[in-house]
């Protein structure tokens, strides 16, 4: 048996079995045997129960916000975030109190670097968009955001979170595709079209991650899982997913002048990219 907090252990059998965002999610939940009736889940422990991404790993500590004059301080099994306003909302989670969903991606934006605080903003408005959060809309989101950082007001981090807001897009649906935008962005590519339509040679509509139609470019970010998560399976083999791209691939070239594909390690390097976007032929930086 292994432990997560004193006096709530896990087999290691079925911790070996949890991914990534499962275990650090089930270390949160762990953790409300011994929160304090100050502590609100936030930050990125929030973000886990919330279900969104952390492309550059999860914290070792569960993050929580308290008020400044509660006297509670970090500890091992906390990392507190002191607070001088009291939190506007807050909502549950598996039956923890959690900061809202807007707070929860402020929160990340003011304290995190841009590229993995703008993975979760997409991710938190592409969720709102597809009307998985219930009771929000892509607007009123918008506007629990903008209420979100007003709160923040011109506290440390506030320009930070500012910055990430205002770039997010929901049309990124994957980590990967908005790793892969704010790469572009900073080594100074022109922003794509996101979720751009191409019609194939077939006749047939489709949506690309990528598109300049002023140089005639699309392009994929092609992640391990679109070929063995189930949800981008949809009861087909890992094999059949290959076809299937394979196929739609066929089919979109004939109507662009050049098709690109890339992986993490491009998303993540503005080398990487930058060769690749002008192997497809998009200008980088002043060209």
């Amino acid at each position: 048996m292994l432990s997560l907090h004193p006096g709530v252990h896990i087999a290691a059998d079925e911790l070996e079995q949890l991914s990534r965002d499962e275990r650090y999610r089930v270390l949160v939940l762990a953790s409300g045997r011994r929160l304090h009736r100050h502590d609100v889940i936030s930050h990125w422990s929030a973000a886990a129960l919330w279900g969104l991404p952390a492309v550059n790993g999860w914290p070792h500590a569960v993050h929580s916000t308290v008020p400044t004059d509660s006297g509670l301080c970090s500890n091992r099994t906390f990392r507190r975030h002191r607070t001088l306003r009291p939190i506007a909302e807050v909502e549950r989670r598996a039956g923890l109190p959690v900061t809202s969903l807007a707070r929860t991606v402020i929160d990340v934006a003011a304290t995190s670097g841009f590229a993995e605080a703008v993975v979760v903003a997409d991710a938190a408005l592409f969720t709102v968009s597809r009307g998985v959060q219930d009771g929000l809309t892509a607007g009123s989101f918008r506007s629990e955001l903008a209420g979100a950082l007003d709160e923040l007001g011109r506290g440390p981090g506030s320009a930070r979170a500012r910055r990430v807001i205002d770039f997010a897009d929901e049309r990124a649906n994957r980590p990967g595709e908005s790793l892969s935008r704010v790469t572009m962005h900073l080594i100074g590519a022109p922003a794509p079209e996101l979720q751009f339509r191409v019609v194939g040679a077939s006749g047939r509509a489709w949506h690309t991650d990528f598109g300049w139609p002023d140089f005639g470019v699309v392009a994929e970010f092609d992640g391990r899982a679109k070929y063995a998560d189930p949800q981008f399976l949809r009861g087909r083999t890992p094999a059949e997913v290959v076809y299937d791209e394979k196929m739609r691939e066929d089919d979109i070239r004939p109507c662009v002048r050049t098709f690109g594909r890339w992986d993490w390690a491009t998303a993540r390097s503005p080398g990487r990219m930058a060769s690749a976007l002008r192997r497809l032929g998009v200008p980088v930086g002043r060209e």
